[in-house]
């Protein structure tokens, strides 16, 4: 698993259920936990992809692609 995705698991108070040789280890998640984790997810790729967009646009439209992808998984802003 990529390492930053372990640790928004580990920030956002996700756990491992460790299996054995037969079965995989499962990542597990309270609700509230889970939103947190789709949340930390969110922001974080809202982020990338302002960046990205101030390379090759202005601030005001980086800003404006920020906002809409957190506003389509009604992350708040």
């Amino acid at each position: 698993m990529n390492e930053r995705i372990q640790e928004l698991i580990v920030k956002s108070n996700g756990y491992w259920e460790h299996g054995d040789h037969n079965m995989p280890s499962t990542v597990c998640f309270q609700e509230e936990d889970l939103k947190k984790f789709a949340e930390l997810l969110i922001e974080e790729c809202a982020e990338l992809a302002k960046h990205h967009v101030m390379n090759i646009s202005t601030y005001r439209d980086a800003e404006f692609v920020d906002r809409q992808i957190k506003q389509h998984f009604g992350v708040e802003v």
